[in-house]
């Protein structure tokens, strides 16, 4: 079957058709997906601030606390300006004095020239949904230089783009989807030099705008570069093809000083920021471990990740293996930097959230499709092979969705709530205790409606008479121990509880 469909597909044009509808069902799923996010991040608020706004924080500025503004206020930290249009040195500056590389802010900074004087979360998504439909076209290209098949790179494609990592990937607007797209790009370019025995500089230019994509986006992609820096390495040593490897070497040598030249700053946010080497939580690390490994479980595997190893099993404990050709798949440059960056990353990750996998959900994709098919081809024959491995990946695929599993990234646990407070248009009150700020959680919040204040809960006396006055508000509280007592003598009506916050009506 394997080789009769690969036979109707062979024609390039049959196949770029193929691909491209399976491309295009997987943006119009994003785009569906997209109408559906409700509510953002704090991060994802940091990543428009980060590329217009004259300083990191909003709360940074001297009249932030203790000061009614109007929506324009916070607006003006999510939107690019008509007079900020032609004014990029945001997106240097900030990236400079914050701990990640600029690529990314810079791309979202042209995405939003297309909506000027306007905050929208489609100049995020659709960046995201073009970035991943670059990652696809590499996914095809990677898996059909592993699999030595196309049709079981159809296959990896469109588990690629399905899985619930990928889609909370295309929706979350951060550098991730761009960090996916750099390894996978740096695999294929690699893969493309790998059987070359006399290697030209001009073959490693490839490489070298990989490496830089993936540099100037996070930092985290070293971890998967070095690891294919040391096996490229270890070949050339092997093989005694030491020119191979003089050339390989002065490929990285220039990547690097392009990019130290070009942000200098890396350095420092590696070797000595807050997020760098060695200040990640490593604490009960196999703790983290297993927590991590539920989360790819969840996202890559569609919950049944791990029970695939025993279906698999009991697919074939009854039948005798098959003597087959052995295959030079050239697997494990995928498969060791895969486990190196995961193991790292694990450590070293300051929280313990799907978005530090999502950079590596493409080349997992492809290798979850390897691990099944590898091992069915010692039982079947390649049509039973295809059968049992495309099924396996579309319960892959369907079973979140089954059994009801909501993408977090849309953030519909809030319940409409800015679409609520929008509707209501009364002033927002929050009460903060600044040294749980999380303000940019609820940013959004504060660009829908006309008055708003936060008070520094320790001021909070100075403004009980104004607020007594105030009429009906929203009144928005980080802290339990503050909004209890605050709410002792006040007509209040529950309206939803956020990521740090509480929020209340209040009735006067």
């Amino acid at each position: 079957m394997e080789k009769e469909l690969t036979k109707k597909i062979n024609k390039k044009t049959t196949i770029i058709i193929i691909l491209t509808v399976v491309i295009l069902l997987q943006v119009i799923a994003r785009i569906y997906i997209g109408t559906k996010k409700e509510y953002f991040h704090m991060d994802e608020m940091y990543s428009y601030g980060l590329t217009n706004y004259n300083k990191l924080n909003i709360n940074d500025n001297e009249d932030f606390y203790d000061n009614w503004h109007n929506k324009e206020y916070y607006q003006d930290y999510l939107e690019v300006n008509s007079n900020e249009v032609w004014d990029l040195s945001p997106v240097y500056e900030n990236q400079k004095n914050d701990v990640h590389p600029p690529l990314y802010y810079l791309l979202l900074r042209m995405a939003e020239t297309f909506t000027i004087d306007n905050f929208s979360k489609w100049t995020g998504i659709i960046l995201n949904i073009i970035l991943f439909s670059i990652s696809s076209v590499l996914v095809y290209l990677v898996a059909k230089k592993i699999f030595k098949s196309k049709i079981f790179a159809l296959v990896a494609t469109v588990l690629n783009g399905f899985t619930l990592m990928s889609l909370e990937s295309s929706i979350y607007i951060r550098m991730y989807e761009l960090s996916n797209l750099s390894i996978i790009f740096l695999t294929f370019t690699q893969l493309l030099i790998l059987d070359k025995k006399e290697l030209k500089l001009v073959n490693c230019i490839p490489i070298i705008i990989a490496l830089l994509i993936g540099a100037f986006t996070h930092y985290y992609f070293f971890i998967y570069a070095l690891m294919i820096y040391i096996m490229y390495t270890v070949k050339c040593i092997r093989e005694k093809n030491y020119k191979n490897l003089l050339k390989y070497n002065i490929a990285m040598v220039i990547a690097g000083v392009i990019f130290l030249a070009i942000f200098p700053y890396a350095i420092n946010h590696i070797f000595f920021g807050y997020r760098g080497v060695g200040e990640g939580n490593g604490s009960d690390y196999f703790s983290k471990l297993f927590t991590f490994l539920g989360i790819l479980d969840k996202n890559l595997g569609g919950y049944i990740l791990i029970l695939v190893p025993i279906a698999l099993y009991f697919l074939t404990r009854k039948k005798e293996k098959i003597n087959i050709r052995k295959i030079n798949t050239n697997i494990e440059w995928i498969m060791l930097p895969l486990i190196a960056y995961f193991l790292i990353v694990t450590k070293n990750a300051p929280y313990i959230e799907i978005r530090y996998m999502i950079p590596i959900y493409s080349v997992s994709a492809i290798f979850i499709v390897y691990l099944i098919r590898q091992y069915l081809r010692q039982y079947y024959q390649s049509k039973q092979v295809l059968k049992i491995t495309s099924i396996i990946c579309v319960l892959i695929m369907v079973t979140p969705f089954l059994v009801g599993t909501k993408l977090d990234f849309t953030y519909s646990k809030f319940n409409n709530i800015a679409e609520k407070i929008e509707e209501k248009q009364l002033p927002i009150v929050y009460i903060q205790k600044r040294e749980n700020n999380r303000f940019l959680d609820d940013l959004y919040l504060f660009t829908l409606v006309d008055k708003s204040i936060i008070i520094d809960s320790n001021n909070l006396e100075k403004f009980e008479q104004e607020l007594d006055e105030l009429g009906n508000y929203i009144l928005i509280c980080n802290d339990d121990e503050i909004r209890d007592e605050f709410l002792k003598d006040k007509n209040s009506t529950y309206l939803q509880g956020m990521n740090a916050c509480q929020i209340y009506e209040i009735q006067k």
